[in-house]
């Protein structure tokens, strides 16, 4: 028989105890913090002007990653990605016969495949190819692992998907702002 017990959260009420989790997280973090650091070394940099809602969980996913959480990492990076591309959907205008008419109306509801929304932002040059490539690789990864049906690598994927959205969005800063003496200008 195979059990699985975590009582901390009943026996961290007790002082005592208390004060020896604490003591045993703190040495078990002062262990992790090479590989943690090492992780951090290998995530790109982010500069970015796009700031929205996937934002945080980026700087989530960031999180997981450093502390080797590969498929929280994988699985926050697919939903930060899907996120980012619903957000843009929101430039998108829809016209027939010189009349606006809304997503609901063109499509009977609003996009919830993101294949779909993607080829709409890449159609209407909202995102580059470039982009839209990038954000179909993470889709791809994101559902080798929440539609588990074959086992990869999740060390190598997360940090694949951490760099392809980053890469992501700062291509968009790059292609609208340029830094001169330590300045932000935009092109």
């Amino acid at each position: 028989m195979k059990i699985h017990i975590n009582a901390t959260p009943n026996i961290i009420k007790d002082p005592n105890s208390k004060n020896q989790i604490e003591k045993q997280l703190r040495d078990k973090f002062e262990k992790e913090l090479p590989k943690i650091l090492e992780r951090v070394g290998k995530m790109p940099a982010l500069l970015t002007c796009d700031v929205g809602f996937y934002s945080f969980l980026l700087e989530e996913a960031t999180k997981c990653y450093e502390f080797g959480l590969y498929y929280a990492t994988i699985s926050l990076i697919g939903i930060s990605a899907e996120r980012f591309a619903i957000e843009l959907s929101g430039q998108l205008n829809f016209e027939i016969n010189n009349l606006k008419i809304s997503e609901k109306d063109l499509f009977g509801k609003k996009i919830n495949r993101q294949g779909r929304r993607l080829a709409l932002l890449k159609k209407s040059k909202v995102i580059t190819l470039e982009s839209y490539d990038k954000l179909l690789k993470i889709n791809t990864i994101r559902n080798k692992y929440i539609h588990p049906r074959n086992i990869g690598d999740s060390k190598e994927d997360s940090l694949k998907t951490l760099r392809l959205f980053i890469e992501i969005l700062n291509s968009r800063f790059s292609d609208i702002y340029t830094i001169k003496n330590g300045k932000i200008i935009k092109k």
